[in-house]
């Protein structure tokens, strides 16, 4: 079998840990510390294989370990409002500061790697629960924080 080639400029590859790769979307940031990567002599980085990023993402959220507050309910047809899962009332506008939760995914080759997650927080007005975004909205932050945090890295895809 011959050593694996970068495919932008045909020099030799290395799996090697990266750093700490930032993102954020809509107050979702989150934080990787030593995501594997092939990488090249030129700077040239791409994932180990090409569906490693949707399996990170499923193996960071199945932990759940980084989201512990309560999700907020969404309602309302054209004008989404949340409201709180336990009284029903509808939660302020400003946030009450964030949770922040880290969890680590073990990967074999490359030992661990450490995800930070900051979700935005808001206190019910009327029975003061902690309650975060509704789960969709923090799934899809999520994804689009990691997505940006790769970007930042300059990762190509496959």
């Amino acid at each position: 079998m011959t050593a694996p080639v970068c495919r932008q400029c045909s020099a030799d590859v290395a799996l090697k840990r990266l750093g700490r790769l930032e993102g954020e979307d809509g107050g979702v940031r989150i934080v990787i510390d030593g995501i594997p990567a092939l990488d090249c002599a030129n700077g040239h980085k791409r994932f180990p294989t090409p569906g490693f990023p949707l399996e990170f993402i499923e193996r960071v959220m199945k932990t759940g370990e980084l989201v512990t507050a309560e999700p907020a309910v969404e309602k309302g047809l054209f004008r989404k409002r949340s409201h709180c899962p336990s009284c029903g009332g509808q939660l302020p506008d400003s946030t009450d500061g964030a949770s922040r939760n880290e969890t680590r995914v073990e990967y074999p080759e490359t030992g661990q790697v450490t995800v930070e997650l900051a979700v935005p927080v808001y206190r019910c007005g009327g029975c003061r629960q902690e309650v975060t975004l509704p789960s969709s909205t923090v799934q899809r932050g999520v994804m689009q924080a990691m997505a940006n945090a790769f970007r930042s890295a300059d990762i190509t895809p496959g």
